[in-house]
């Protein structure tokens, strides 16, 4: 029988299992390869903090149907770094559980774990384990593990007044992206092109995050929308702090150029709710102290939006200079 035509039911878990710890020892230049096929992975973080975090990709929900195989293995590497990027961290191992249908082509179930080793190899993380099983559907579950220096870890607390608040990139592209996909079915112009490829390959910010460990007073990453993120940031400090600290954003300030504006309107979509409210830029929400802001200007882009007060609540001014409460519409499971 042909290979492109066998089903992953062909072989079976185990030989799957095998699979890919071959595709990894072939393909992947980091250590740790000795641990998969161990009942668990044993890393030494000397005298650092552990970070773990688990992000669940289901192909219904998360994975457009243009996505390839690679990219949705890709992505899941990408979505749980990103969790470690932003709390200024040092990815250093990757887990990997997978339910898959059984009729999937076994060709389609190596390109989601050759995209998962490239992701590992470009995160510059090894892949240490994982599991398999089946469903009716493909449902990637990752796990990055990551080390922090004990005194630099960002929260999503920790601001004070006239902290600034910044952004590392440009928001709204993936959610343009995402509506292009939706819409046309190819481009040739550079802005649509590159939203699309913000959809369909979203990189993580760890290089930014390993830099925002020595400035921020607190960071997180943006997958649910900025407002979300925004609101979560707030309920985190209000929770652990009981302060009155507040948010002001500026639409002045925003990053979202004219291009941006008018091929959102072109396709009937408010370009402020795609920067606000739908998230996947998998950018890096982050406070500072406004006395390093030069300093950190030397070191990468950034824009600042928007400003720590007092006030007890959310704002956005518009550019008409009206002020009003910042709705929060960000993604939300289960709901």
């Amino acid at each position: 029988m042909e290979y492109k035509s066998l089903n992953v039911s062909a072989i079976g878990e185990k030989e799957l299992i095998n699979r890919i710890i071959n595709k990894n020892n072939m393909n992947s230049n980091l250590s740790f390869k000795n641990y998969l096929g161990d009942d668990a992975a044993v890393l030494n973080i000397n005298t650092n903090h552990l970070i773990a975090t688990s992000d669940m990709q289901i192909q219904s929900l998360h994975f457009p149907k243009q996505m390839s195989h690679f990219q949705m293995g890709f992505k899941v590497v990408t979505v749980n770094v990103s969790d470690i990027a932003a709390m200024g961290g040092e990815p250093i191992g990757f887990l990997l559980s997978m339910a898959i249908p059984k009729m999937l082509k076994l060709s389609d179930f190596d390109e989601i774990v050759d995209g998962v080793i490239y992701a590992c190899n470009y995160y510059n993380l090894p892949l240490i384990g994982g599991d398999t099983n089946e469903s009716d559907e493909i449902i990637l579950s990752g796990t990055a593990l990551g080390k922090v220096d004990k005194n630099k870890q960002l929260l999503k607390s920790g601001f004070k007044n006239g902290d600034l608040v910044a952004i590392t990139g440009k928001l709204g592209l993936a959610a343009l992206g995402f509506e292009l996909l939706n819409e046309f079915h190819g481009t040739d112009n550079d802005l649509e092109n590159l939203a699309i490829s913000k959809a369909l390959n979203p990189i993580a910010k760890i290089h930014e995050g390993q830099i925002l460990k020595n400035f921020a007073s607190s960071a997180t990453d943006i997958t649910d929308g900025l407002s979300e993120e925004l609101y979560e940031v707030f309920d985190a400090d209000h929770l652990k702090h009981s302060s009155n600290h507040g948010i002001k954003i500026y639409e002045s300030k925003l990053p979202m150029g004219e291009d941006f504006i008018k091929l959102s309107n072109k396709i009937n979509q408010n370009p402020l709710k795609l920067f606000f409210n739908v998230g996947e830029d998998f950018e890096l929400l982050f406070t500072l102290d406004k006395n390093l802001v030069d300093d950190l200007a030397k070191l990468m882009d950034f824009y600042v939006i928007g400003e720590i007060n007092d006030l007890n609540k959310i704002e956005i001014v518009y550019l008409n200079g009206d002020v009003e409460t910042l709705s929060r519409k960000g993604y939300e499971h289960l709901k």
